[in-house]
């Protein structure tokens, strides 16, 4: 896989980056809070024993691929979590236990893919792992669940070494994973829904809650009226300006990728590029590089000859070989990965990036 073949247009630094002008710490993937949940039930075992670094990587897979199996036969509402196919099967292959261990991992790599590779950094961040209430509340409901705390005391000596849990007991070791209530939910509340508005956007959402269910359009555009002449508005707007640019132009250059090769008339006359490119005209009310907002209501011909430019510089910095070259007449298409053409798609109502709002109110959604 070409370096940085995900990315070519070097979009997602610029749709992170207004992003966390509104939502601080959260990641695209960090929208599970049971799987905070397991996160600092972790970390504040290892703060109250000291365990080491390298003792607590192999903890944290085997309490991980406990709560895993927990959460799949306790709870009718978990909604997936990465790893639930390997959880799936091993919880019905006709034993009586399962085995939690560094080598019977849920994932090819458990620590990558896991809760590890997708919340420590927001965790960490958020600065919840260094609240003292926090990190009572945790122990506190490991000490409550007197099964659960001599499991947990186990994994720590075996040091992942394999240990043998029987799957009629599963449901002792729940309690942690209820949603959370009292001092606990209020915790999570205060760190995970933050916004850069001193909390303005956790006020407003309190105070019209059909915000909750919209759609990402439709959202940004009533915060942006509701707080009006406020910072939070203002950056709500900026953010749906910034997709409305990144989106066409993205969707664009993924319609160039599905053909080998395009003929000046052809690029001309293509009716998709026409209407996508000319879907916006509010560049000038974003904080984007007027080289990549300029391309948007340009002819078809310009709007490809931008992509081909914006391409090659993306990949001239990641040492790789542009995927679009331009030639006299003809556009050559050089590869493919993350092609496709949705013709369906409405620049005014469809989006590719999520700013992190999607996970600011999932998890908003978990906590009320």
């Amino acid at each position: 896989m070409p370096k940085g073949s995900r990315d070519p247009l070097g979009f997602q630094v610029l749709w992170q980056n207004v992003g966390r002008s509104l939502i601080p710490e959260l990641s695209t993937v960090s929208s599970s809070i049971r799987d905070f949940q397991v996160m600092a039930l972790a970390h504040a075992y290892k703060t109250s024993t000291g365990m080491t670094d390298r003792d607590y990587a192999a903890f944290f897979l085997c309490l991980e691929q406990l709560m895993a199996y927990v959460r799949l036969s306790q709870f009718e509402n978990e909604g997936g979590f990465n790893g639930i196919d390997r959880t799936k099967k091993l919880l019905n292959d006709g034993r009586d236990e399962v085995e939690l261990s560094v080598g019977n991992q849920l994932l090819s790599n458990q620590r990558s893919y896991g809760i590890w590779g997708k919340y420590s950094r927001p965790f960490e961040d958020m600065g919840i792992g260094k609240d003292k209430a926090f990190l009572q509340v945790q122990e506190k409901k490991i000490a409550d669940n007197q099964k659960l705390a001599a499991l947990v005391e186990q994994l720590a000596k075996k040091r992942g070494a394999a240990v043998k849990v029987s799957k009629s007991s599963l449901a002792d070791f729940a309690t942690p994973l209820q949603r959370p209530e009292g001092i606990e939910r209020k915790l999570y509340v205060d760190y995970l829904l933050t916004d850069t508005c001193k909390g303005r956007l956790l006020a407003l959402v309190a105070e019209r809650p059909e915000l909750i269910d919209m759609k990402f359009y439709q959202r940004l555009g009533r915060i942006g009226d509701l707080a009006s002449g406020e910072e939070l508005g203002s950056l709500a707007i900026g953010i749906a300006n910034t997709e409305r640019v990144l989106s066409p132009l993205n969707r664009i250059f993924r319609h160039l990728q599905t053909r080998s090769s395009w003929s000046d008339a052809e690029l001309a006359d293509d009716d998709l590029i026409t209407s996508w490119s000319a879907s916006f005209d509010g560049q000038s009310q974003t904080s984007l590089d007027f080289g990549i907002s300029g391309l948007l209501g340009r002819g078809n011909l310009e709007v490809v000859q931008g992509l081909v430019e914006l391409n090659a510089r993306v990949c001239a910095r990641r040492g790789s070989e542009p995927w679009l070259r331009k030639r006299p007449g003809m556009l050559d298409v050089n590869h493919f990965e993350g092609s496709f053409t949705h013709s369906a798609y409405q620049p005014s109502l469809d989006h590719d990036y999520t700013y992190f709002i999607n996970t600011w109110f999932h998890l908003y959604k978990q906590l009320n």
